[in-house]
């Protein structure tokens, strides 16, 4: 009894020891429990509630190979209610030369014109054309020169359409004084495209093959604050974002025009971050979702105020 007794504490003590471990080297252990109360009015329904709010845990590090090569790779996976989910796994390599990444993450068309102006903590993406973050079955390579920075993803699938690739994305950006304008471009196929476990989907003319097209203008300096606009296109739908940064707290907007619809859906966030000290993070966001139909209980009103400690 004594020999499992002891040989329980080691385990523990090399259990709670190992995340000190990792972090002492070139790889990383990570874990941040994310809870608020929440007030959400939606469809004529309103109610407060203690709710997780994208709690999380990971692992990410890299390997120099020499010769000017690194490895590299993270497992990152959400803790719900229903149990544990994955929001990034990949791994991949890079150099003087750029990278390349294969697994599920956020991939081109969401790096440089969607992510930029992603500010809000909760309520962002819902009136976007494409807001398909941390997508599966990609391959994507990132590099630059000078003030440039280029990208693309190649989306390979396993369904019944025999077409490969079945997505591509393709995206550049370049600095203007402080700021940064970006282009990105990306195919959809006869289904609707993918779907990332982190966002929305295509919410422009879904169900088309149509390609959609996304311009931003980020990091656009106004006295102490800082401005982000992003335009976003399908056949005849389109998106206004507008994302406005003021010390630790943002205006976020976004304006969503469905030609077949013919509704203009529109989101207004207003949230403030703050820091308690180390480790330890409140957020703080209100926001609204006109649906622009006849039917008020389709619209959605969000307040929260949610706590964050990173455990380790």
């Amino acid at each position: 009894m004594k020999f499992r007794t002891t040989a329980i504490a080691m385990a523990v003590a090399g259990i709670a020891a190992a995340p000190v471990a990792v972090q002492a080297g070139a790889d990383e252990v990570y874990a941040s429990a994310r809870v608020g109360l929440i007030y959400t009015d939606t469809g004529g329904t309103a109610d407060f509630d203690v709710n997780n709010m994208s709690s999380r845990f990971g692992m990410r590090g890299e390997t120099d190979l020499g010769n000017g090569l690194t490895g590299f790779g993270r497992y990152e996976f959400s803790v719900t209610d229903s149990g544990v989910g994955l929001r990034h796994r990949y791994v991949g390599l890079k150099g003087d030369w750029g990278s390349v990444l294969m697994g599920q993450t956020n991939h081109t068309f969401y790096n440089y014109v969607v992510g930029p102006l992603d500010n809000p903590w909760w309520f962002s993406g819902i009136t976007m054309i494409d807001y398909r973050s941390r997508d599966d079955h990609g391959i994507t390579y990132a590099g630059g020169s000078g003030n440039m920075s280029f990208g693309a993803t190649l989306f390979f699938q396993n369904d019944t359409e025999e077409t490969a690739p079945d997505a591509i994305e393709l995206g550049i950006d370049f600095g203007l004084g402080d700021s940064t304008i970006a282009l990105a471009w990306a195919s959809v196929d006869e289904d609707g495209g993918f779907t990332g476990s982190g966002g929305q989907g295509v919410q422009g003319a879904s169900q088309t093959d149509e390609d959609i097209i996304g311009l931003a203008w980020h990091g656009i300096g106004i006295g102490d604050t800082s401005l982000g606009v992003s335009y976003m296109m399908q056949d005849d739908d389109s998106g206004i974002v507008v994302d406005w940064l003021i010390g630790n707290a943002y205006v976020h907007v976004e304006q969503l025009s469905l030609d077949a619809a013919d509704v203009d859906p529109l989101t207004l966030t207003l949230g403030y971050t703050q820091s308690l000290g180390r480790k330890t993070t409140m957020w703080y966001e209100i926001a609204t979702v006109d649906a622009d139909t006849d039917d008020s209980d389709d619209d959605t009103t969000f307040i929260g105020a949610t706590l964050k400690y990173d455990i380790i």
